[in-house]
């Protein structure tokens, strides 16, 4: 099986910062507070983390969990309105490669995402994409504020749902460092992507398996990902830490 594990902001969407308006949007009507995102870290980090920054950033101390929980829900709610409101796009080539993937019988479709499953279904439904993946194996934010949380949820899915991790090939495809270095954690193979807020030589320079500027032709991504070596030399060996 070739499993395939799928950022979602800036690899396969730009939402011109719906979500980030969602979150302030939130922020304002539960505590009547405006948000300063100048020092706030959203490329590549959960909603929770991003809620815990904005907690800690409006009152000035450390967000209590059920903040953090009614914070995410909050912005949910608002997040369609913003979509709708704001100009986004699916990004070149995405719609391309899962169309080809998906007649693939051995390939799988997934996401390994800083977003809730909420939040994901409403942006990727807003888009036309969320018919591709399997919702219900993929990995989400859930409980955890760190990438690489969800990312060993992902294995964990991997192995309930078709044995020995080491038998797949997996893939972990996004547009941060934090999405190479938590497929890294796991042993995939990182293919990173230029099209978010990370150049093409930063994203390089924490050595990807592959790296490209923007996501190629359809026949040549699947291509490169069958030229994979056999089971025994799947599995991606960590790296040193990433220099951005």
């Amino acid at each position: 099986m070739n499993i395939f594990f799928w950022d979602i902001d800036g690899t396969l969407i730009r939402t011109s910062k719906a979500g980030l308006v969602a979150f302030s949007q939130a922020t304002e009507e539960l505590w009547n507070r405006s948000v300063d995102f100048a020092n706030i870290k959203a490329a590549g980090m959960t909603d929770n983390f991003i809620a815990r920054q904005i907690i800690r950033s409006v009152f000035r101390r450390e967000a209590e969990p059920a903040e953090i929980e009614l914070l995410c829900r909050r912005y949910e709610s608002f997040l369609p309105a913003q979509l709708a409101a704001r100009p986004g796009w699916v990004l070149p080539g995405v719609r391309e490669i899962l169309s080809g993937l998906a007649g693939q019988e051995d390939c799988k479709l997934l996401l390994l995402t800083g977003n809730s499953s909420c939040g994901a279904r409403i942006k990727l439904k807003h888009f036309g994409l969320a018919d591709f993946f399997d919702f219900s194996v993929s990995a989400f934010a859930g409980q955890y504020e760190l990438r690489v949380d969800i990312a060993r949820s992902a294995l964990a899915s991997v192995q309930a749902n078709w044995g020995t991790p080491d038998r797949q090939a997996i893939y972990v495809i996004g547009d941060t460092p934090h999405d190479i270095e938590c497929g890294k954690a796991i042993g995939a193979y990182t293919i990173s992507v230029a099209t978010g807020t990370y150049s093409g030589e930063q994203l390089a320079s924490c050595s990807p398996w592959w790296h490209v500027d923007t996501l190629p032709a359809a026949e040549d991504f699947i291509r490169k990902t069958r030229l994979v070596p056999g089971p025994s030399g799947r599995r991606q060996e960590p790296a040193g830490p990433c220099r951005v």
